[in-house]
């Protein structure tokens, strides 16, 4: 007897595994024939309108229902009615209708035939056979014929031959439904073929009967565990998912026909195809919208070198719409769009403190000699920011970046820009600051007007230019926009080009590249990710029919939590595949940044415990914390979406005294400060740091041994000032071990006495500090005491 496994791409030519005799094809209805566009079935209740909230009135509306059957009969198969009976207390046969009707109605609008499973329909009536449904639903035959006909199209549903439900028979199939199939096919077990997803009921149950059975595997686990993440990352970035909306994934039935399983691969087609494709369809629409009653040409280029996958993904849509690539970088807009002297003081005023001063003196287009010159040879890069405020330094930066400007517009001319156009740039966002610098001079010396269509957009000031997001204030608040862009380096290196970032142009335009500094593998990896996302657009391009519900605000939703979940609950295979990344910061430095740093995260944790996770400035942290288990991820991510006003004071507990003795050549006091943990065992003390002040940490009196990660200076924020990363750094603090005797690295032996002394603080600035000793307790003393009694 055949009791075989099959996947989606293997359904279509089942017909050809089926042993001799076959002449039933029987199939499960729902996560077989019809695919709902959600994450889980009793998402579609959300639909239902109830106040409040459907799902939960809806989900205790069916099991006190089957609770209530399986008093009366000893069996828990309803019908629907019975089920809206209980939601609608004390209504009439026409309320409980209407009612029931409202669940078809919402069931018609997610769900959808799914391809495969048609094609094998089509080979089976092809060859004469009789095509069955058998079902384990509240739905009856007459309502379940009607869903499939209006989810799946007339020719599907006129197809199938019989359709056998558990609540007509009031048996479930693993309760016995196959038996009355049989007869009422009046054909011998043998004779059928069945095909379902649910093992027990569509394997284990018919094939106890002789039937042939292939349990249809829609996903493997690491796909279905994305997918229930993503449905997670979906309710905390919107809170009406689950409560009025469905957590939708229209993305699903082309998850479970991939072949590949490479994780790059795997990357790039079931995360990054689905987020860049719903875009570029956006893109598309914005295009035609622009370009309807304008009287002057529109161009639509994708910014490189981040556009150049969404570039790639758009040719997959076969739009008919001309689109081109032009190469401008930050760099390169900023330095043609010095245009007058305001223009160089705003960029001092929006940029200050964040360049070092080599890269602020190529932005300000002055030679190295030149910058160090104006500021003499102890300037540092606040003395240069005044220095370029000034008239005399300003004129000379406006006049250098007009000659950068007419190469700029060279370029842009290379790239087919006339006079008069008008521009829509394509990016990823997220800020729109390209627009922002080349806009003017476009305007200026073209006329050429500029729009901006881009992923995400947060404009953090408002430049009163045409921009607009995938994601934008439209559509998401402040704090979940900063979250979903909160790791956006990840996307723009998988989305980049080979090419390094452009930093100049030939006088004729032709973009000049900086070297790329790259490892080869990182562009190996990327191109495989990029074929990925390359291969889910074709495949999305020419699906099929789908679900009514699968329009631009479902794929919408669906990517903002595809880009969430990768964001903040990466899984290690992803984390493995971008974990030798670098990112260029492309303002000119040759700087080439690790994207993942797994040890430097977990010295945070131990130092700081779960307040580092809010108080660092990483480009992929929650890369760096995805072995440390979900929770630090979750709270990461909630921390951020709702932005939490949390201090460090918050995530203490548990703390355990331990004497300090602070002295200065005065007087010294002893007094007992809480060490609290951290992470892995670890424990933090803090002490307020004072000039004249003298710690001794009296380790010895509580443990015989211990684990020293770290004896540092840290800032104290002022009262008042914004949660996040300081902008002072940490001051390493010079100690001595009084009684502390080396046992391996950063592991001491411990003398009842032994004490950890730190002088002072030095002279360090601005602001307070405080000082903080991590440790990890290996061996306490009263333990210790008791093991050798013990012995």
């Amino acid at each position: 007897m055949m009791k075989i496994s099959v996947t989606a791409q293997q359904i279509p030519n089942l017909l050809d595994r089926a042993p001799a005799g076959v002449n039933v094809l029987s199939l499960d209805c729902f996560d077989t024939l019809l695919w709902r566009n959600v994450q889980a079935p009793s998402d579609v209740f959300a639909d239902l309108g109830l106040e409040g909230g459907a799902i939960d009135p809806r989900v205790l509306a069916e099991r006190q229902a089957r609770k209530g059957q399986a008093l009366l009969t000893g069996r828990n198969e309803v019908s629907i009615e019975a089920i809206h009976a209980r939601l609608a207390p004390g209504g009439d046969a026409a309320a409980i209708a209407a009612s029931v009707q409202r669940e078809i109605d919402a069931e018609a609008r997610h769900c959808f035939g799914f391809a495969p499973v048609v094609a094998l329909i089509r080979a089976a009536k092809a060859k004469g056979l009789t095509v069955a449904v058998v079902s384990d639903t509240y739905f009856s035959a007459a309502q379940l014929r009607t869903l499939i006909e209006r989810a799946a199209g007339t020719e599907v549903a006129a197809a199938i031959d019989r359709i056998f439900t558990s609540s007509d028979h009031g048996i479930s199939k693993p309760e016995g439904l196959f038996a009355p199939v049989i007869a009422a096919l009046g054909v011998a077990p043998g004779a059928v073929l069945h095909l379902g997803d649910n093992i027990h009921a569509d394997q284990e149950a018919p094939a106890a009967l002789g039937i042939a059975t292939a349990h249809f595997v829609q996903f493997d686990a690491r796909t279905e565990t994305r997918l229930r993440h993503e449905a997670l990352a979906a309710v905390i970035l919107d809170p009406a998912t689950r409560q009025t909306v469905p957590a939708l994934q229209p993305h699903r039935p082309l998850l479970s026909l991939r072949v590949e399983q490479e994780p790059d691969f795997v990357l790039g087609h079931d995360v990054i195809g689905p987020l860049l494709h719903g875009f570029v369809q956006w893109v598309r629409d914005e295009a035609e919208a622009l370009a309807h009653g304008q009287d002057r040409p529109v161009r639509t280029l994708f910014l490189m070198r981040d556009g150049y996958l969404p570039m790639k993904l758009f040719d997959t849509l076969d739009a008919g719409l001309p689109i081109g690539d032009i190469s401008i970088s930050r760099l390169t807009a900023g330095r043609a769009g010095l245009v007058d002297e305001a223009a160089v003081r705003a960029m001092i005023e929006r940029d200050a403190g964040k360049h070092r001063f080599d890269v602020l003196a190529g932005l300000l287009l002055l030679r190295p000699e030149e910058a160090r010159a104006l500021v003499g040879p102890k300037g540092d890069v606040f003395d240069l920011e005044r220095a370029a405020c000034t008239s005399e330094v300003a004129a000379k930066v406006v006049r250098r970046s007009a000659r950068n400007a007419e190469r700029l517009i060279a370029h842009v001319r290379r790239a087919g820009v006339q006079d008069g156009d008008l521009l829509m740039i394509v990016d990823l966002g997220y800020h729109g600051s390209v627009q922002d610098r080349i806009a003017p001079v476009l305007k200026a010396r073209m006329n050429v007007e500029t729009a901006g269509r881009y992923m995400l957009l947060r404009e953090n000031r408002v430049s009163g230019l045409d921009k607009k997001g995938w994601f934008d204030k439209r559509h998401y608040g402040r704090e979940t926009l900063a979250a979903l862009g909160s790791s956006i380096a990840v996307i723009e290196q998988i989305c980049t080009q080979s090419k390094g970032s452009v930093v100049d142009y030939h006088p004729n335009g032709k973009p000049i590249h900086e070297t790329a500094g790259e490892k080869g593998g990182q562009s190996a990896t990327r191109d495989r990710i990029q074929a990925g996302a390359i291969a889910y657009g074709r495949a999305a391009t020419a699906a099929g029919r789908t679900a009514a519900s699968d329009d631009e605000d479902c794929r919408r939703r669906m990517a903002a939590a595809v880009l969430a979940r990768l964001m903040y609950l990466p899984s290690a295979e992803e984390v493995a595949v971008i974990g030798d990344f670098t990112h260029d910061a492309n303002m000119g430095s040759s700087s080439h940044l690790r994207m993942l740093d797994g040890a430097r995260a977990t010295r945070g944790l131990r130092r700081r415990g779960l307040h580092y996770v809010q108080s660092t400035a990483r480009m992929f942290l929650p890369g760096e914390l995805q072995d440390q288990g979900l929770a630090l991820n979750l709270a990461l991510f909630g921390i951020v979406r709702s932005g939490l006003d949390v201090r460090e004071g918050d995530f203490q507990a548990g703390g355990t005294p331990v004497p300090v003795i602070l002295a200065n050549a005065r007087e010294d006091c002893l007094v007992e400060i809480d060490a609290y943990p951290t992470h892995d065992g670890y424990c933090r003390l803090t002490v307020p740091a004072r000039g004249d002040l003298t710690v001794a940490v009296l380790l010895g009196g509580l443990y015989e041994a211990v684990q020293i990660e770290d004896v540092s200076f840290q800032p104290i924020d002022p009262i008042g000032a914004e949660p996040g990363p300081s902008d002072r750094p940490d001051i390493d603090a010079p100690y001595v071990r009084e009684g502390l005797e080396p046992i391996a690295g950063d592991l001491f032996r411990c003398t009842p006495n032994a004490a950890l002394l730190i002088p002072p603080l030095p002279a360090a600035g601005e602001g307070d500090y405080k000082l903080c000793v991590a440790f990890r307790p290996v061996v306490r003393r009263d333990a210790a005491s008791e093991a050798r009694q013990a012995a």
